[in-house]
């Protein structure tokens, strides 16, 4: 008898343990690509479209970085390493001599610690403010709110909001903005900006709709005035191994977090086409959307400024 229950309890072990297995590849490790499919990331026609409206592109690109926390890489790249990695929230300022735009906006201490920032940066928040108010244009990759939140939140929403160029997607973000959304009536006369597949906002600036991670997401293509070129990825490619190993985050974040799940294959495809274009052009400079380390790699060589001057 006793054998008999000794025997029960391993195979209910070893269920146990299997189940654990499938349940962790599934959340953690899974990544199989699409066999078909693609995503229109066709670098000539969107180059042209950075040349349709006239004039040099900016001649830096600086970054302001306002939150850090430290997550497991697998998390945010399926199938690596259980060692941290530091997420980033950052924002970016094109500069022309005359103007600026802004890309990302970060978001407030409040909603930093809110949703789980580890160190927040105070000066780096003011200078968003700050830009924000100077700056002939604001976009934003997506509609949450550690991209779109100082934009939201800002005190100065009133000024700011006839230069930011958003879509419909991202004006309606509803719960995607948690747990931060738009002042009453704030978005009432405003009209977002509707485009299909690319659109120049400014000489060597180029939006890409991308829609997978949020229905709003789109990346930002900028030609410096040297002719260097970059893709500001966002969260289509929240870190530069997402698109090196062509692993996108995990299941576990795309699919069991947060209020809105991801369009895995619509990521996945976007993830593959920014891998092909950069080993068709390797100086093709991508930037991650939270990945800190690659942002500081892009620092050290000179590619990205440190700080809004």
């Amino acid at each position: 008898m006793r054998r008999h229950w000794g025997r029960i309890a391993i195979g209910i072990v070893a269920v146990a343990v299997l189940v654990f297995a499938a349940a962790a590849y599934w959340l953690f490790y899974d990544n199989r690509l699409p066999r078909d499919g693609r995503f229109p990331l066709d670098l000539a026609a969107i180059r042209a479209e950075a040349a349709r409206l006239p004039g040099p592109g900016p001649q830096r690109i600086e970054v302001e970085i306002v939150s850090h926390t430290p997550v497991p890489k697998i998390a945010m790249v399926a199938g690596t390493s259980w060692g941290k990695v530091d997420l980033a929230r950052a924002s970016y300022r094109l500069v022309w001599p005359d103007r600026s735009a802004i890309i990302d906006t970060g978001y407030d201490e409040k909603t930093a610690r809110d949703t789980g920032a580890a160190a927040f940066d105070r000066g780096a928040y003011a200078r968003i403010i700050t830009a924000m108010d100077r700056a002939f244009a604001i976009v934003v990759t997506h509609e949450h709110c550690d991209h779109m939140g100082g934009l939201v939140t800002s005190p100065h929403l009133a000024r700011e909001l006839p230069h930011a160029l958003l879509t419909p997607e991202q004006v309606h973000a509803g719960p995607l903005l948690s747990p931060i959304a738009w002042p009453a009536s704030a978005m009432r006369s405003y009209q977002p900006l509707v485009y299909q597949h690319y659109h120049a906002i400014a000489p060597g600036v180029v939006l890409i709709k991308a829609p997978g991670h949020t229905p709003g997401s789109q990346m930002v293509y900028v030609r410096r005035a040297d002719g260097r070129e970059f893709v500001v990825m966002g969260d289509a490619a929240s870190m530069a191994d997402n698109v090196r190993l062509e692993r996108i985050r995990s299941r576990y974040v795309t699919s069991y977090r947060g209020l809105h799940h991801d369009d895995r294959r619509a990521v996945m495809l976007e993830t593959m086409a920014l891998h092909d274009a950069q080993a068709a052009d390797p100086a093709l400079a991508l930037v991650p959307g939270h990945d800190g380390a690659a942002i500081g790699d892009l620092i050290r060589a000179g590619l990205l400024v440190r700080g809004f001057r």
